[in-house]
């Protein structure tokens, strides 16, 4: 197995389980024959019922064990090899700027406007990339690259699922650097087409952010696909984790209400020829729609076909079968050899021994 690689290498702590387990199995196969001992002689233990050893309960502890193992296994997503795939090329590379500020926690949208927000790329988004490229910023106070431009989208799947408001190491919300910083990530291959998806509510602290976009589209000629999420009317309230429970933010004693602006991402999203304004408030909506029905077809791309080596997926079924298998047989009754018949000779003897 060359290149083995795993999905999450924390479900190994389940091992402490397993071996919790083996201890407690273990143990009991000892309280039993010691049971068996005091219950009564060992002249008499052959005609009460079969031998009880230590090598048939052990090897149904090991089964289980092995069994136990081979889930862990399973629980980690071993993948190994590569395997040869045509892959169409559309020279499209995609930079996700994703807003991690405290105002997207708002519940405006279910289950609130981030968790929306990383859905929608995952199970949107991504699916209808094909073979383009994918990148990944967040925004809040400080603007930071979390996944270079790539065609993984395995890994860019691993990246996401750790975004959270912890992501960025200062507050606020500066939509301009993070349009800045999107324009330094692309590379200056002018065969490629570029594209900035930027998912904000659109709370911004005076980071210009629409001179910012023009800057990219004039400088470098990159559109900006503006998503707006939350509601612009009422908005939602913050609720921040303590440890009595939850609150709401709050600020010099007033509960802090998040409104979307609709206002400033139109205009950020109009600065460009593309002019993709995407305006999702609590709606439900399709990211991945919205890109091959508006963003592909808008750019003069040429499609080629390549050879590509593409990692083999994870391989836990492989070790879910042999746990289910494992488990099977273990569940299995055992023949048990039947006491010793003895004549009446033998039983009269054996009442004497046990008086």
């Amino acid at each position: 197995m060359t290149g083995l690689e795993f999905d999450d290498l924390r479900w190994l702590h389940l091992l402490w389980v397993v071996l919790a387990v083996a201890a407690v199995g273990v143990y009991g196969i000892w309280q039993r024959r010691r049971a068996v001992r005091l219950f009564a002689a060992a002249r008499l233990l052959p005609r009460l019922g079969p031998p009880v050893g230590w090598a048939r309960p052990l090897l149904r502890l090991l089964t289980i064990m092995l069994g136990l193992v081979a889930l862990v296994a399973a629980c980690i997503g071993p993948r190994w090899g590569e395997v040869e795939m045509q892959v169409i090329r559309r020279n499209i590379d995609v930079m996700v700027l994703l807003d991690v500020s405290r105002s997207m926690l708002a519940r405006d949208i279910v289950p609130n406007r981030l968790e929306r927000a990383k859905l929608s790329i995952r199970d949107d988004l991504l699916p209808a990339l094909g073979g383009d490229r994918v990148g990944l910023i967040t925004l809040a106070g400080v603007a930071t690259l979390k996944c270079p431009l790539t065609t993984d989208y395995g890994f860019f799947r691993l990246v996401l699922e750790e975004i959270s408001t912890a992501s960025s190491p200062r507050g606020g919300t500066l939509i301009g650097d993070g349009i800045r910083r999107a324009g330094e990530c692309f590379s200056d291959d002018l065969d490629t087409h570029k594209v900035v998806i930027l998912i904000t509510d659109g709370e911004d602290h005076d980071s210009f952010p629409v001179e910012a976009a023009r800057g990219l589209w004039e400088d470098h000629a990159i559109p900006i696909v503006a998503v707006a999420f939350g509601d612009e009317r009422e908005g939602a309230r913050i609720p921040i984790a303590t440890d009595g429970g939850e609150r709401y933010l709050e600020h010099k004693g007033q509960t802090i209400w998040s409104k979307a602006n609709f206002d400033d991402l139109r205009r950020i999203a109009g600065v460009s020829d593309l002019n993709a304004f995407v305006p999702v408030g609590t709606r439900d909506f399709d990211l991945g729609a919205v890109y091959r029905e508006k963003i592909v077809p808008a750019l003069e791309y040429k499609e080629r076909v390549e050879s590509e080596r593409v990692r083999q997926p994870a391989r836990y079924h492989v070790f879910a079968a042999a746990a289910l298998i494992l488990l099977v047989i273990e569940s299995f009754p055992r023949p048990s050899r039947r006491p010793e018949r003895r004549g009446p000779e033998a039983l009269s003897d054996t009442r004497g021994a046990a008086a």
